[in-house]
């Protein structure tokens, strides 16, 4: 299947991403105060248009490869950053990572108001389910209320 993606043209194989995805256990992989929020605000933490993408690409929005928490934004939403993977390839438009040697910069481009892409096919964190597949590394930018009861970590 072939899909536009903000600038990238993706052919992609939603099916072989379902899959990979259901073998892996539910839940980003740390127990942090801010990952567990991300969890409890499941069906929160992305704009319509993202939940959408990730329904296409058959990404399971509940198990990204890592998650990144930069800090909380006057509005009181959380901003932050991770990635997940699909079974796919980039067709048309320039990878994402420039500079890919941890140095680098990573050019996103605005999904919608409060969410941002960016497709790069250099891979971080692949899970095992996803080894020897053809895989896309698809990076985002959120922002998650904080739904946990008790205090907000720290600004």
């Amino acid at each position: 299947m072939h899909l536009q993606v903000a600038n990238w043209l993706v052919e992609c194989d939603p099916e072989a991403t379902r899959t990979a995805y259901s073998i892996l256990p539910p839940g980003p992989d740390c127990t942090c105060d801010e990952c567990r929020n991300f969890q409890a605000a499941a069906g929160r933490t992305f704009a319509p248009e993202l939940y959408a993408l990730f329904a296409l690409l058959g990404i399971d929005p509940t198990k990204p490869a890592e998650l990144c928490h930069w800090y909380r934004e006057p509005t009181g939403l959380y901003y932050i950053g991770g990635w997940f993977h699909f079974v796919g390839h980039v067709l048309a438009g320039a990878d994402a990572m420039q500079n890919p040697d941890g140095t680098g910069i990573i050019n996103y481009q605005s999904l919608s108001e409060g969410s941002e892409v960016a497709l790069t096919e250099h891979i971080s964190l692949l899970p095992e389910s996803f080894r020897g597949l053809a895989v896309v590394q698809l990076e985002f930018h959120t922002r998650v209320p904080w739904v946990l009861a008790g205090a907000e970590p720290a600004p």
